[in-house]
């Protein structure tokens, strides 16, 4: 491979991961749980924003390769933004989509975002499973704002568009 073409696929991925900050849990004990889930074999990164209003402040969450989810546990009763990123690969990026919600997570519900890529375009489903005194039979569709997202020009955003 060329150098070029090696400092080009670099750039690229710097341009989707950035110099992102890590998420820091909360530690209160009604915390919400989301899990970010991925339905196919491809990569996937989610984002937390600490400002959901713009998608500001944005905070990395593991890159997830061969793990189809991970989970973080989030701050409940106040709006949280998030993004989820999918790549066909990340070390040639052919194909590159992302989709950004808002929702308000209740304390110590337990949720779900499943990332699904169709037609080259992502969507989020996101669903309330419960919580774990009470966990839901099936889980409910939640109310959430989509947002279209654009590259910031720096890790404090504005990530939405």
């Amino acid at each position: 491979m060329k150098f070029s073409q090696t400092l080009m696929l670099g750039a690229c991925a710097l341009a989707i991961t950035g110099c992102a900050a890590t998420y820091q849990e909360p530690s209160q004990a009604d915390a919400a749980t989301i899990v970010f889930r991925k339905t196919g074999d491809f990569t996937a990164q989610a984002f937390i924003y600490g400002g959901a209003a713009e998608c500001t402040e944005r905070h990395h969450l593991p890159v997830m390769d061969a793990e189809k989810e991970i989970a973080r546990k989030v701050t409940p009763n106040a709006p949280l933004s998030f993004s989820m990123v999918y790549t066909k690969n990340m070390l040639v990026v052919e194909k590159f989509c992302v989709d950004t919600l808002t929702f308000t997570p209740e304390a110590t519900h337990r949720y779900v975002a499943l990332l699904a890529v169709t037609d080259g375009r992502c969507h989020i489903d996101l669903n309330d499973t419960g919580t774990p005194a009470a966990p839901l039979a099936s889980p409910a569709p939640v109310p959430s704002t989509e947002h279209t997202w654009k590259r910031a020009m720096s890790e404090q955003g504005p990530f939405c568009g």
